[in-house]
């Protein structure tokens, strides 16, 4: 049978390209990689042409930027009109009334109960269906679609658009811990959905009004062989990473919300040279794609007794800090094998809220999550700690969270001691089951199980016969700039 599989960004090609989840799938049918091809002026919206030489058959559809941004609004009206099923929707509409106060008060009124959701509908069918995905599916009729998908992204909307037009049987496969709680609702259900735990089930039966009987639990590509090795020589990695080779070594790991990290950092290691805090070493690495901070010192223009930084991330945070170095790209598969390195030579963990916190506790290292502001950011891990996906985090037993930071040093004393002790390492291990699933069948395996399951049903079949539809905009730059000058006008008329 043909399928389709869409991809659309570096993120899905590191999760799912390099990991070869399509890989059994690619065995048994005809797959055609559908890419979204990056704007050339805007350098966003998909990826280079790189790709056709990684994967055998791929077809190229342009990005429309306009789609993206309508698609887009309707997720935040639909987080306004659904803030109460998750605090991450809350959280993200708090933030943006903040930061755009006269277009949220705008989109509230759109959010009311009895306009909502036929200005939903209004919107999808002014839009129509996304011309260049439907051509392609109709020229190619293809039996099923693989979206793998991060929710609020610039294929999902338009692909599940489609699909339920059409009748072609669809299998979704989120690709992050927090989508189905904070990156987006979908409009129109898949067939069967590929989630990465219990938790993200609940999510997607809770959140996205998902029936349970399309859920299943599968895991996540990219954390299939994160886990102790037995064999790997941490004094050797160690020494590779240039951190001691005896005492306690703490990973700080960054996150990509704001919060000076430096600041934090200068206690710590002063606290360390007093005695204030044990002796130990951090290791400090910043979030790949780290959002730019006010006011946070160069951490590389420091002088650290006792803190050193991940030597991969330094291109990286120059450039995040606009010094005028370029970052080299993410290199995914690197970053995969660098990761349980670093988490084998470290003793424990400390992060303002990421997904590096559920990463340490598939090692069952000790972690400490900060939950506090910085005093500097509206959006900083105090508002990170909201967010739905970590709520189960925090009841995990011998979980360290601290809220406060006249607590920070007690907290990290309370973390120094649970270094060693496995009955803390074994509990937090066990946690994990509950966000993440594995088993000793591979990622890649399972989504073809999933494949086989929705192809055996006989009402998967397209409609590509008596169904008729039509190509929708394309909703260029220019008609979005007349859009909004229209707009604009009407309001100005209107007072």
């Amino acid at each position: 049978m043909k399928g389709f599989v869409f991809i659309y960004g570096s993120e899905i090609i590191m999760r799912f390209v390099a990991t070869g989840a399509f890989r059994d799938i690619a065995k048994k049918h005809d797959l055609t990689y559908v890419a979204l091809r990056a704007s050339a002026k805007m350098k966003e919206g998909g990826v280079d042409d790189s790709l056709s030489s990684t994967l055998e058959k791929v077809k190229w559809i342009p990005f429309h930027r306009g789609r993206f941004s309508r698609n887009a609004e309707l997720f935040d009206i639909s987080c306004i009109h659904y803030k109460d099923r998750s605090r991450s929707f809350q959280v993200r509409c708090e933030e943006q009334a903040r930061l755009e106060p006269e277009r949220m008060a705008r989109l509230e009124k759109l959010a009311e109960p009895g306009i909502f959701e036929k200005h939903r509908v209004a919107v999808e069918d002014e839009m129509g269906l996304h011309p260049d995905i439907l051509a392609l599916t109709l020229r190619e009729r293809p039996d099923f679609y693989v979206l793998p998908s991060t929710l609020l992204d610039y294929l999902t909307d338009d692909v599940l658009q489609i699909a339920s037009a059409l009748f072609i049987p669809t299998l979704m496969l989120v690709a992050g811990w927090d989508n189905l709680s904070s990156k987006g609702l979908i409009r129109h259900q898949p067939t069967l959905m590929g989630v990465w735990g219990e938790q993200s089930r609940h999510h997607a039966i809770e959140m996205q009004s998902t029936s349970p009987e399309r859920v299943r639990v599968i895991g996540a590509p990219q954390y299939e062989n994160f886990t102790n090795d037995p064999a790997a020589d941490r004094a050797v990695i160690r020494a590779e990473l240039g951190v001691p080779a005896t005492g306690p070594v703490l990973l700080f790991a960054g996150t990509f919300r704001l919060f000076d990290e430096t600041e934090l950092l200068r206690q710590v290691d002063d606290a360390i040279s007093a005695g204030t805090l044990p002796p130990m070493h951090i290791f400090y690495r910043p979030h790949p794609w780290r959002v730019s901070r006010q006011s946070e010192d160069n951490f590389l223009e420091e002088k650290w007794d006792h803190i050193t930084m991940d030597p991969e991330m330094a291109a990286g945070y120059k450039a995040a800090k606009g010094l005028g170095s370029t970052a080299t790209a993410d290199d995914f598969a690197f970053r995969m094998t660098h990761l349980p390195r670093v988490y084998t030579a470290v003793d424990a963990t400390i992060s303002p809220m990421s997904t590096v916190l559920l990463e340490a506790m598939l090692f069952g290292l000790p972690i400490l999550a900060l939950a506090f502001s910085d005093g500097k950011h509206s959006w900083s891990a105090d508002k990170v700690s909201q967010m739905t996906h970590f709520k189960e985090l925090y009841e995990a037993p011998n979980m360290l969270v601290c809220r406060s930071r006249v607590d920070f040093f007690p907290a990290v004393r309370k973390l120094v001691a649970q270094v060693g002790d496995k009955t803390v390492s074994d509990s937090l291990l066990r946690s994990t089951q509950q966000f993440l699933y594995r088993d000793s069948q591979s990622y890649s395996s399972r989504v073809s199980s999933l494949v086989d399951e929705m192809l055996a049903s006989r009402a998967a079949v397209p409609d590509y016969d008596t169904v008729k539809v039509k190509p929708g905009k394309r909703y260029n730059q220019e008609q979005m700039l007349l859009r909004r000058i229209w707009r604009k006008a009407n309001r100005v008329l209107k007072n």
